[in-house]
């Protein structure tokens, strides 16, 4: 018999699980059900649905979140508030192209991003999110892996490549001012890499009333979802057409046939007041059982600054991350890993302030939170990295 994870209330908090070797057994049952809170998918509160008869209140409704191992991989099923719309029958708004030549997995209106944290050791890992979510994922849920459930998954997948490469390849030209046949080839095949390691689209898919399952292997994974992993799950309205639209032929960043935000109600947009930060990220709905933290994270931005809204994950056991030593990451530990990366809030004006945001002040407390223990140095590496580019 598996156990049944549920999360009790709080912001960053899962259900305990049972047991261990109770979780191992063999799947008659989800491995662990994460219930997100019902009539939520308005992100802060401020988006408003699109004006289309396709895409009403409580369809983006996240209500559940769950993994079942079978034999032929790990099944995660996703519950919505709404029965999943079938794309048979409806056509795009341009062109008036038949939806399911282009969504041919059963539904068509939305994105879910699963962002699996599997060592959970705060920072070391990934903490970008898809490009076009607006978010960013809480440094202390980093994550090893991400599941992108899209409605064109190999669109989505070339994308994704194509946004690596224009990365490697400027990163190659500033280096050398210029880049050859063979640095392009090396770039693409790096890309490549990156995706197949770290992304992965499934396109085993099926569509039940309101839940919609999703196979990934369990080889992706590097084992059977453990009790000590944690999860980031946000909800994204789909624009399929967006390849299409003024633009997206070459876009500065593709945004991955995610929904933007607007002012106004529109057909293709989430809409805003006016009274709105149009900064608002696009995301409809996040996995969190606390009316508390949706609209306080997804808030929580600077423009200015360049800082998204980051987006914390579910441990199942309920247990903090740790730091690179081991131990556990207290708050005051994990302030100064975020002062020294930038991403704290805008300090206040005067001398003092303004020297920790200093480089070399960044620089300084980077090599003692190596030094430390806190971060590894992967960490260190890549912080440094772009601390160094603001220069």
């Amino acid at each position: 018999m598996n156990a049944r994870a549920r999360r009790s209330p709080g912001p960053l908090l899962a259900a305990v699980l049972a047991a261990a070797p109770v979780y191992a057994a063999a799947a008659a049952e989800p491995s662990f059900v994460l219930e997100d809170l019902k009539g939520d998918d308005h992100g802060t509160g401020a988006l408003i649905y699109p004006n289309r008869d396709d895409m009403q209140k409580g369809d983006l409704d996240l209500v559940s979140f769950e993994a079942e191992e079978r034999g032929d991989g790990i099944w995660f099923t996703v519950e919505m508030g709404q029965p999943i719309r079938d794309p048979r029958g409806r056509v795009t708004e341009l062109g008036q192209t038949p939806i399911e030549r282009l969504a041919r997995h059963g539904f068509y209106t939305f994105n879910v991003d699963v962002y699996v944290d599997t060592d959970r050791i705060a920072g070391a890992g990934e903490t970008e999110a898809v490009p076009g979510r607006g978010v960013t994922v809480d440094r202390t849920y980093a994550w090893e892996k991400a599941i992108v459930l899209t409605p064109r998954p190999d669109i989505a997948r070339t994308m994704l490549q194509i946004d690596f490469d224009q990365q490697y390849e400027a990163e190659l030209r500033a280096e050398k001012g210029r880049t050859s046949k063979e640095d392009l080839a090396a770039v693409a095949g790096r890309s490549e890499q990156r995706v197949s390691d770290l992304y992965f689209f499934p396109d085993r898919i099926r569509v039940l009333g309101r839940r919609i399952e999703f196979m990934v292997p369990k080889e992706f994974l590097g084992g059977a979802p453990a009790p000590t992993w944690a999860y980031t799950v946000i909800v994204t309205g789909a624009d399929l057409e967006q390849t299409g639209r003024p633009g997206q032929i070459t876009p500065r960043r593709p945004t991955m046939m995610t929904m933007p935000v607007a002012r106004g109600v529109r057909w293709s947009q989430w809409g805003i007041r006016g009274d709105v930060d149009e900064g608002m990220p696009p995301v409809v709905d996040l996995l969190s059982s606390d009316p508390n933290v949706q609209p306080t994270v997804l808030a929580d931005f600077d423009t200015v600054a360049g800082r998204l809204a980051a987006v914390p994950g579910i441990p199942l056991d309920g247990k903090p991350a740790v730091a690179a030593s081991g131990q556990p990451l207290t708050m005051e530990q994990a302030a100064r890993i975020d002062e020294a990366a930038g991403a704290g809030a805008a300090p206040a004006p005067g001398p003092a302030s303004a020297e920790k945001r200093t480089v070399p002040a960044r620089l300084r407390t980077l090599n003692q939170l190596l030094d430390d223990g806190l971060i590894t140095q992967a960490e260190f590496d890549e912080l440094r990295r772009k601390i160094l580019a603001e220069l």
